[in-house]
C-alpha cells in the first residue's frame, strides 16, 4: 500500500503565513498577504499541521491510498 498526500490551498487563503511557517517539510511557500502555494507536495508527511492551524480553513490535506509496494 502506498500512501501519499494532496495539499490544496483554497481561494479564501489570506496569506497570513501560518501554514508555510509551521510546515516541517516546506511543502507550502508564500509572501505575506499573497495566497500560499504548494511547491513540494511529494514531501508532505501528512502531519496536517497546516490544515489544523489555518484560521481560515483554507488548507485541505487529502490522504490518497494506492495498492502496490512502496
Amino acid at each position: 500500500m502506498i500512501i501519499t498526500f494532496r495539499v490544496m490551498v483554497l481561494n479564501n487563503c489570506t496569506g497570513c503565513g501560518i501554514c508555510w511557517t509551521i510546515c516541517p517539510k516546506g511543502v507550502l511557500v508564500g509572501k505575506l498577504k499573497d495566497k500560499a502555494m504548494v511547491v513540494s507536495e511529494g514531501q508532505c508527511m501528512g502531519c496536517f499541521s497546516c490544515q489544523y492551524n489555518c484560521p481560515y480553513n483554507a488548507i485541505i490535506v487529502q490522504v490518497k491510498v494506492a495498492e502496490g509496494r512502496q
